[in-house]
């Protein structure tokens, strides 16, 4: 059986065990998966909300509709980004660069970089799971914060080490970052997408935007950098993914801490 055979069968198993069980939940659209996620993680990993939202907008960011949304399906090899249509054209594309040694590549909702990052990972599947890459973007986020005693500065350092390459980054991230913190995620209108170059393309064909930029985590000093999150959740109905546009999966919506006064980030929207 093909793993993407079993990512369905295993998809399909926990949409109808969640709604066997009458549970109050809302199904995600692939542009609000990122912000689900970073929400979740920031709330698991003390994180502040709006750093790894922003930070998912930065690295992601697609206009959709006039509103710049994170993008969970999205890849960048070397310099060329795609945003893909559904996770199993992603992963697909990801495993064949892998495959032919070319592992310089940012992988789902926090770009992550298999070179620095993949062998945290079972695997690529893993990799672009919006949980598990949101939750291990938190963790090296908190570590950097650990480092730097500064969440704008360890933003930056997720980027890259070196300092002006960091600096560059945080321009556009403190711009992200101001929006959301005023408006929440409804409210990027007038702010631009992502600073990697992006290719929104219909997944059979393979024409990409290319831009020289720098990975993520690269080591001090380095010309690049690069390192991921995960599918498996799957089987226990806590990642939502969707399929041709259709989810497959329903979860739960957390609520957001300090949800009374200001907007909140991941208040619920129409899809896209």
């Amino acid at each position: 059986m093909s793993w993407r055979r079993s990512i369905l069968q295993v998809a399909s198993l926990a949409l109808a065990l969640f709604m066997s069980r009458g549970g109050t939940a809302l199904a995600l659209t692939s542009a609000e998966i990122c912000e689900w996620a970073a929400q979740k993680a920031a709330r698991e990993s003390g994180v502040p909300a709006d750093i790894l939202g922003a930070l998912t907008l930065t690295e992601t960011g697609r206009r959709l509709d006039g509103v710049v949304r994170p993008w969970a399906w999205s890849a960048n090899a070397e310099g060329e980004g795609t945003w893909f249509d559904d996770p199993v054209s992603a992963i697909a594309f990801a495993e064949d660069r892998v495959a032919r040694g070319r592992t310089n590549i940012d992988i789902g909702c926090f770009q992550l970089n298999y070179r620095w990052h993949g062998q945290n990972f079972a695997s690529i599947e893993q990799m672009f799971d919006p949980l598990e890459n949101a939750r291990y973007a938190a963790s090296f986020v908190h570590q950097l914060y650990r480092e730097s005693g500064d969440w704008r500065k360890a933003a930056g350092m997720f980027h890259s080490r070196t300092s002006v390459y960091a600096q560059r980054y945080l321009a556009r991230f403190d711009a992200l970052r101001a929006v959301l913190k005023s408006r929440g995620f409804q409210g990027m209108i007038d702010t631009p997408e992502t600073y990697n170059s992006f290719a929104a393309i219909n997944s059979s064909q393979r024409k990409r935007v290319r831009e020289r930029v720098m990975l993520l985590g690269a080591p001090l000093g380095s010309q690049v950098t690069g390192r991921p999150g995960s599918l498996a959740v799957l089987a226990s109905g806590r990642s939502p993914i969707e399929r041709a546009g259709v989810p497959m999966i329903a979860i739960e919506m957390a609520t957001p801490r300090g949800s009374a006064g200001g907007p909140s980030l991941w208040r619920r929207s129409q899809p896209p």
